[in-house]
């Protein structure tokens, strides 16, 4: 055990910081998660835009903060947004091929 004050300050601001940073880590890891459930699920695209919104957010907070790298964060947005992309690209085909199937006829 230390016998200084200051390294048993250090101590207790380093365990502190310790808890808060992972904390932080852990509310990016959910937020993440949430939005790749949404897109499974098929929600709403409010509900769904709100969900990228607030992950986006915490991800920077974090970045600026110190808490992860910024490269970090760049890949983690860019995942969510290729998820989304991904998911808005298969939406639109599946309409366009339910107008096919209700028009009936098909270009060939």
């Amino acid at each position: 055990m230390q016998k200084h004050k200051s390294a048993l300050k250090r101590v207790r601001t380093s365990t502190k910081r310790y808890k808060k940073n992972r904390a932080v880590k852990k509310n990016v890891k959910v937020a993440v998660k949430n939005v790749g459930k949404l897109i499974d699920e098929k929600a709403n695209v409010a509900d769904l835009q709100k969900s990228i919104n607030k992950s986006t957010s915490l991800i920077d907070k974090a970045a600026t903060k110190g808490i992860i790298k910024k490269n970090t964060a760049r890949r983690k947005k860019s995942l969510i947004m290729r998820k989304v992309n991904e998911h808005n690209k298969k939406e639109s085909l599946s309409e366009k091929n339910k107008e096919v199937e209700k028009s009936g006829s098909t270009k060939n």
